[in-house]
């Protein structure tokens, strides 16, 4: 077992091998549990045999099955929520992460993370979060997301730290994992419930641009000129200068 463990809830999509192989090529070794939400959605891994990568496959799809009992007024998608969180109860490296099936990491991604907790200047932080470089479908680059998911830095649409850019201690992220029981957007839900619950001291980002995010992930999500439009905006009021990065 390595010091960390990255959780990838998936459908099956055609980007998990890359996510899955942005894992095995970080800095320091880490482990890949790979969720299939649902035995319809179990397919090969397009890998080299790796001892890290381990698959579990659900014997049903959790991100549109409900019971009636649940109240009508919540999301009526979970998307990977509910995947998400019982992989969270069931792993048992001292760090944890959660990443998008479509998105990918930069090799020192999980190094950052294990670097910026361990020098956190609180000793109640659990949980840091990276910045985003935002990619096509087709992997091309566009631009850094310098107006979206910023932690504790308002953004262009509020607060919002996206699933993938999370890291936490993993017993804090058994302790929470149940907040991320909402739906589309519990990314931001997840924020606002743990700075409410914790306070701003529980969490800290590492300044560094090593999650990539692919955009078209989901019919809600932003689009590249949401980017280019509110990048520019930031980009005039600091002069360059970004108060979140350190790079």
């Amino acid at each position: 077992m390595n010091e960390a463990v990255v959780i990838i809830p998936t459908t099956g999509s055609p980007e998990l091998e890359d996510a899955i192989s942005s894992v095995i090529n970080q800095t320091i070794r880490s482990d890949i549990l790979v969720v299939f939400d649902g035995k319809q959605f179990d397919r090969p891994l397009r890998i080299p045999v790796d001892e890290r990568v381990i698959k579990v496959v659900f014997p049903f799809n959790t991100a549109t099955a409900r019971t009636n009992i649940i109240d009508r007024n919540l999301p009526r998608h979970w998307y990977g929520a509910r995947a998400m969180i019982s992989a969270a109860y069931i792993v048992n490296n001292d760090y944890a992460m959660v990443l998008d099936q479509d998105n990918f990491l930069e090799p020192n991604h999980i190094e950052s993370h294990i670097s910026t907790l361990n020098s956190a200047a609180s000793a109640e932080c659990q949980v840091t979060y990276s910045l985003r470089n935002i990619y096509r479908k087709d992997k091309t680059f566009v631009c850094r997301d310098d107006c979206e998911s910023l932690g504790k830095h308002k953004g262009a649409s509020g607060y919002l730290i996206d699933t993938s850019c999370y890291f936490y201690r993993t017993d804090f992220l058994m302790q929470t994992a149940h907040l991320w029981l909402w739906g589309w957007g519990s990314d931001r839900v997840y924020l606002d419930r743990i700075r409410s619950l914790f306070g701003d001291q529980i969490i800290t980002g590492t300044g560094r641009y090593t999650l990539n995010y692919r955009l078209g992930g989901n019919e809600g999500s932003v689009k590249e000129d949401f980017f280019l439009f509110h990048n520019k905006k930031a980009y005039d009021r600091f002069e360059g200068g970004m108060p979140w990065a350190v790079e």
